[in-house]
């Protein structure tokens, strides 16, 4: 790579980068003006016929493996176990960084993991995983993922993952302003991600990204501070729930409770035009009568009982539509005929039903008065 491209500083040209070529260009330098020794040399430079040759295959990405049914999580720490501070230290001793690292403890009794350099530059802390079969076998595994919070400083957090081969994979994780200072989940694909590639060794592979075998035994977990933002070099993060998962799966154990946006209240459809047809077939209103709850409650002397029911009122309306071929003025007529019959024989049984009561009320008062004719007439006798 190029000197002045520092982010790719190290790097070698792969079939994975000249699979898909931007642009080229060429560069002319000239060493004595560079180095101060005179005046630049001057002519002409003639370029002709720059082609690539050779022959290579085709540049075919690495597909990621295929998560088996069984494949469980991961935890590599959440911290919750120490008994102190002095216990977190040890575990995660394998630097000579740990003076940067504090044990907090949350008002709700969650345990985290605190990384403080006031200083800045690179510190790094790590724990060391190889003979602990529980967790150094990642295979079936996809993703990388912890909690994170930090002050927002714009630096970095840096992991390191390695294997028990030597190799070394990196991935930068800055801790940008616009995260804000609440929890967040981080979530980092291990396979074919460009973002974590090999660190150490320096050698062919270097840059490259991490292959399904890297995943069969791993030795050590490595975090460390990292200065990017020179005008505020202090770097402070914390880490809680550091977990190896299926790429599926939900990774965060503790999520941030949220409060739950109102849904948006759904759009009644527009049924006018089915309405107004009558039609059931296409209208998804039911036009057949429903019986309340309680029809027989005594508490309410308008609620109608099935025997004052109109006659039709079970029938859908399209009984009363007028059959094919007749006249439709007809068929209004009739309609209007059958609905003036209708309202009449509710009116005769309301007066029947009136009439009745009434007689069984005068009755006794007729009796009463009867009697009392006959015991005059009786005296007067």
């Amino acid at each position: 790579m190029a000197s002045w491209d520092k982010d790719s500083a190290g790097k070698l040209p792969n079939q994975k980068l000249l699979s898909k070529v931007g642009s080229f260009a060429i560069y002319v330098n000239d060493n004595e003006l560079q180095n101060n020794a005179g005046r630049p040399r001057t002519g002409d430079l003639v370029f002709d016929s720059i082609k690539l040759v050779g022959e290579r295959d085709p540049y075919v990405p690495e597909e990621k493996p295929s998560e088996p049914s069984n494949a469980k999580l991961i935890t590599i720490d959440d911290f919750e176990s120490y008994a102190d501070e002095a216990a977190m230290k040890e575990a995660w001793g394998n630097r000579e960084h740990t003076d940067v690292l504090s044990l907090t403890t949350e008002d709700d009794g969650n345990k985290y993991l605190q990384y403080s350099n006031p200083h800045g530059g690179w510190l790094d802390v790590a724990t060391f995983i190889q003979n602990d079969t529980a967790r150094n076998n990642w295979t079936g595994l996809g993703k990388l993922t912890f909690r994170l919070k930090h002050d927002g400083s714009n630096n970095a957090m840096d992991l390191q993952i390695g294997t028990a081969d030597g190799k070394y994979f990196h991935v930068d994780q800055k801790l940008a302003s616009e995260d804000g200072a609440d929890w967040k989940t981080v979530e980092i694909d291990l396979v074919n991600n460009p973002s974590l590639t090999q660190s150490w060794p320096e050698d062919e592979n270097k840059g490259k990204t991490m292959t399904a075998d890297d995943l069969a035994l791993f030795k050590e977990v490595v975090i460390a501070g990292n200065t990017w933002n020179k005008d505020s070099p202090a770097v402070n993060f914390a880490v809680d729930d550091l977990k190896v998962v299926p790429s599926g799966d939900a990774s965060d154990s503790k999520p941030e409770t949220k409060p739950e946006e109102p849904s948006e209240p759904e759009e009644t459809p527009d049924y006018s035009a089915d309405m107004a047809a009558g039609d059931p077939a296409t209208c998804p209103i039911d036009f057949t009568q429903q019986d309340t709850e309680d029809p027989s409650d005594p508490s309410d002397p308008d609620q109608p009982t099935d025997t004052d029911k109109p006659a039709g009122a079970d029938k859908p309306a399209d009984a009363n539509k007028p059959a094919a071929g007749d006249n439709a003025q007809s068929g209004d007529n009739a309609q209007q005929s059958n609905a003036k019959a209708d309202e009449n024989k509710s009116v005769v049984n309301t007066g029947s039903s009136i009439a009745v009561v009434a007689a069984i009320a005068v009755a006794p008062v007729l009796a009463g008065a009867a009697t009392l004719v006959w015991v005059r007439q009786r005296r007067q006798q």
